[in-house]
Formats: structure tokens, C-alpha cells, sequence
């Protein structure tokens, strides 16, 4: 059922969800929540799990002592008249408010009389309006926590009190789970401007991604991110536990290349390494830092180890993390990644396409994700006023380009044209490092897994958007940085910013409203 009420001015619609009263247990209720939820009805969990109410939330409320039942006749009954229940401080209607989040309307609402009235006038028309005063707000004139009249909740009450024009404003006081915001506590974390940029070292502030605010809604969890680089060190701390199984390496020897699953024997490289931890470095570690997604799926991919191999080979793997059943006997089909990156080719110099590899670019990007397209994040190459387009593999149409950007939000010595799709950090940035450490870098080669990890985020706020949805969402949401003389064309774009800086929350809240 469709419920109104009103905030900030704005006449909007909840959705109840049918049936769930949520009550609150006294603290010192004999027999406590599990006593006297039992004689309230029964318990809800699989109504609100169908409403879409997320596990963290319900448990939120249980530990706050609010019980979410369908309610016995006698409960229904006293609901519905306003009359008390014994052993219960409050009773409220479950709503999903329009921006997603689950809240308790009790009958609790906060009201603004005209500043005009006096004090003692705006009690009177309180009395009148039958409201009850819990409390007298002191940070503005005649603002009050109040209780409806009997039989209304604070959804009814706002709709009836916006009719009087003593009341600026009367809006409900949902109860509701505001879970302390995410900002990782490990100790490297403050070094990591590309994740929170306070303007230390002469950086400028915000001048980031904007991903401590994503965090708040995903941190990447449900998302395989596939890395293709060199090697890995898969036993690094912020690393190990997020290893894919589908994690391999191929080899290359005179009787072809052999294509290995799993971490055993996987080559190792600073380079993988630290690109690898800018995705998905995990949290928790006391001494480290945090990736963009830190709990995405890390499929790792090593290949051409010493730097030297055949396109062939990038080939197969980047079929493979589009869907790995391409090497025999791997997984099933549709079993591939979500996102894959990766930040191998050569600097200040032109890079043919070999056919083959164009046909695995575009085949991921026609068959990734069940059909949904794979998008290819691409490192450009480093080096200024080098010509993009001279790179086939990073300018291919299938391909998002990334260069890279400083604390200052500047581009930094990379390739420049048409192709430049995105910036993102990669200069000065810390991540993970071979042997299990930490250190700092510089290149585009870290800028683009950055915007991959971030594209992560976008697609665990919402699977099922599309390849082109998704970077569609990136390039209309990224941040036109720069010094003021850099212009960006009619379509937003400029040769050396690309569309502009990844802002990871707007790109997110971009996702959440597609259906």
C-alpha cells in the first residue's frame, strides 16, 4: 500500500509493506524481545526479506529491541486504536521511503509552528491540533518532537497538519538504521588521497574519485573483477583472501601455451601486485591501506611474465575472463568476470592489433556477463603528447581508455586524442606491493585499474546494467576537472581529461535509478 507524507516541502509516497508491525520492546520487559515477541504474532523476516529489506537492517532493528511481527488479532487491534501494549515503548508501520531505505513510522513527528507566534501561542495551537509534546527543540523558534492524536501515525499526521498554515512544516521521525559511515582505519589508509584527497602534499581537496560515500551503499561484494597483468603475489595479505578460484597463468614454451588454473605457481610482479590492490585490496589489515572494491572477486591472470609473449596469448585471457570455459575443461560457460582490466603494452611507441586479439576484445564485449557486454578498462600509455590513436589495442572502439591524474586533479604526461575515455588517480598513489608490502607509484598503468575498482562499485549497486549503460554512466558522471583553460567539446570531452574525472557515488546513484 502507498502511503503519503511530507519533507522538506515535498508532498512524497512510501511504500508500506503490508502486514509487518514493528514494535518495540521495553528494556525491561519480562522475558525481553524473544519473550514478548512471541505472544505478538508472527515473526515477519521472510515478509520483509520479499520487500527487499536487507539482512543488515533487520538485524539493526532486532538489536535496537524492535521485533517485526504479523500481528495476533489483540495486536491488530490495539495498533489500529493507538491503545498501549504491554511491554512495548512504541509500535510503527514499516515503509520503504522513496530513496530505498526501510523506516519505522511510529507516531513520533517533528513539527515548525511560525516563528511569528509566541511561545505560548504555538502550544495552543499544538493542543488544538490534538498534538502531544515529547520535546521543545532549542536549535530553531517553535520547532517540537510530538506525538499524533490517537489513530494517526506520523504519516497521516503530516499530510492532515500540512493543511494548517500555522505549521511550516510537519514531517515523520522514521526510525531508521544510519550504520556509522565506512572510512577504512588501516594505517596507510591516509596516504591513499586517491581514495579521500584532504589536500595534504599539496594536494587539492576532493580532488578524487568520491568513493568513501559509495562505500556507504556497496563495497563491491557479488563482483568478479578480473586483472590481467604479469603476476601476481597471491599470498599478500590485502590480496589472498580475495582470490577468485578461476585465478590462473599461462605459460608460454615451445610447445604452445599452457594454460594453468589456480594460484599454485602463479609468477609474481610489483606491477600485477600493485595494480591488483588498487581494485580489491582487502579491509581489515591494521597495516595496510584499501582497494577500491575491497570486496569484490579478485580473478587474477598472469601471462607474458618476463614481459615478453605473443598477443595470442593476451588473447586467450581475455577471452577467458569473458567466459572461461574458452580453455577446456575451466568452468562453465558464463562463469567470467564482471570487469576486467588491465594496464600491459608499451610506452611512447605505436602497438598494432594483431586480428586476434581484436576478435577476444570483441568477443567479451559482445558475450561478457551473460551477454551484458565485459567492459575493458585499458591503461594508456604514459608519456605526453603521445598520440592515442597510435595504440590500437587502448583506442579500440571495445576498449575504455584510462589516463592518469595528480592530487591536484591535473592530467599527467599520457596519451591524448579522441580515445581518452576516463582519468583517474595514478599518481603518487600507494597500493600493495610484492612481498607483501606497501609502497608508492606513478602511472596510468594504476589510474585504470582505480576507475575498473570503482566501476565495480557502480555494478554491485546495480548487476544489471549493460556494458555500454555502464560506461554511458561513467563518462555522463565524471568530473570535468582541469586547469580553467581546458575546454571540453559539445559532447563533453576533452583529448587529454577524456569525459572527465571517475566520481564513483554520482556514477552509483546514476546506476541505482536505471531499471
Amino acid at each position: 500500500m502507498t502511503r503519503q507524507y511530507y519533507q522538506r516541502g515535498r508532498l512524497l509516497e512510501a511504500e508500506e509493506i503490508d502486514g509487518v508491525v514493528a514494535v518495540k520492546i521495553s528494556a525491561d520487559a519480562p522475558g525481553g524481545p524473544t519473550g514478548i515477541g512471541a505472544e505478538l504474532g508472527t515473526a515477519a523476516l521472510e515478509s520483509i526479506r520479499d520487500a527487499g529489506v536487507e539482512e543488515d537492517v533487520s538485524e539493526a532493528f532486532a538489536r535496537a529491541n524492535w521485533v517485526l511481527v504479523r500481528p495476533a488479532p489483540h495486536v491488530h487491534e490495539a495498533f489500529t486504536t493507538g491503545e498501549p501494549l504491554p511491554g512495548a515503548e512504541a509500535t510503527g508501520t514499516v515503509v520503504r521511503r522513496p530513496n530505498g531505505r526501510i523506516g519505522i513510522a511510529t507516531d513520533e513527528l517533528t513539527v515548525r509552528l511560525d516563528p511569528a507566534l509566541s511561545e505560548e501561542e504555538a502550544e495552543r495551537e499544538l493542543a488544538a491540533a490534538r498534538l502531544t509534546t515529547l520535546h521543545r527543540l532549542a536549535f530553531a523558534k517553535n520547532l517540537y518532537q510530538v506525538r499524533a492524536p490517537s489513530g494517526l501515525d506520523s504519516l497521516g499526521a503530516s499530510v492532515r497538519l500540512h493543511e494548517n498554515d500555522r505549521f511550516l512544516f510537519a514531517e515523520p521521525a522514521f526510525v531508521e538504521h544510519v550504520p556509522a559511515r565506512l572510512r577504512p582505519t588501516g594505517s596507510r589508509y591516509a596516504r591513499q588521497w586517491q581514495w579521500h584527497n584532504t589536500g595534504t602534499d599539496g594536494g587539492v581537496p576532493d580532488a578524487d574519485v568520491r568513493i568513501e560515500p559509495a562505500w556507504d551503499h556497496t563495497l563491491g561484494s557479488g563482483v568478479r573483477v578480473a586483472v590481467i597483468d604479469n603476476g601476481f603475489d597471491t599470498l599478500h595479505p590485502d590480496l589472498t583472501d580475495g582470490l577468485d578460484p578461476l585465478s590462473g597463468h599461462y605459460t608460454e614454451g615451445a610447445d604452445g601455451t599452457t594454460f594453468t588454473r589456480g594460484a599454485a605457481g602463479m609468477p609474481d610482479s610489483d606491477h600485477g601486485t600493485f595494480c591488483a590492490g588498487m581494485v580489491g585490496g582487502r579491509l581489515g589489515n591494521p597495516s595496510g591501506g584499501t582497494g577500491a572494491a575491497p570486496e569484490c572477486d579478485l580473478l587474477l591472470l598472469a601471462c607474458l611474465p618476463d614481459q615478453v609473449g605473443t598477443q595470442t596469448t593476451l588473447a586467450r585471457a581475455v577471452a577467458y575472463t569473458a567466459d572461461p570455459s574458452t580453455e577446456t575443461g575451466s568452468a562453465r560457460t558464463g562463469d567470467g568476470a564482471d570487469v576486467l582490466v588491465c594496464s600491459l603494452g608499451p610506452n611512447e611507441a605505436d602497438w598494432d592489433l594483431t586480428t586476434t586479439l581484436e576478435l577476444a576484445l570483441e568477443f567479451a564485449a559482445a558475450n561478457g556477463r551473460r551477454g551484458r557486454g565485459l567492459p575493458v578498462f585499458w591503461a594508456a600509455s604514459n608519456g605526453r603528447n603521445v598520440d592515442i590513436g597510435k595504440d590500437e589495442v587502448v583506442s579500440h572502439p571495445d576498449v575504455i581508455a584510462v589516463v592518469r591524474s595528480t592530487n591536484q586533479d591535473r592530467e599527467d604526461h599520457a596519451a591524448r586524442g579522441p580515445e581518452v575515455e576516463l582519468i583517474a588517480p595514478g599518481v603518487n598513489v600507494l597500493s600493495t606491493t610484492s612481498g607483501g608490502g606497501y609502497g608508492t607509484d606513478t602511472g596510468t598503468s594504476f589510474a585504470a585499474p582505480c576507475a575498473a575498482g570503482c566501476a565495480a562499485l557502480v555494478l554491485a549497486a546495480n548487476p544489471g546494467l549493460t556494458r555500454d549503460q555502464l560506461r554511458g554512466i561513467l563518462r555522463d558522471t565524471a568530473d570535468k576537472i582541469g586547469p580553467p583553460t581546458v575546454e571540453y567539446d559539445a559532447d563533453g570531452h576533452n583529448d587529454d581529461y577524456g569525459f572527465g574525472r571517475v566520481n564513483t557515488v554520482e556514477a552509483l546513484r546514476a546506476a541505482q535509478a536505471v531499471s
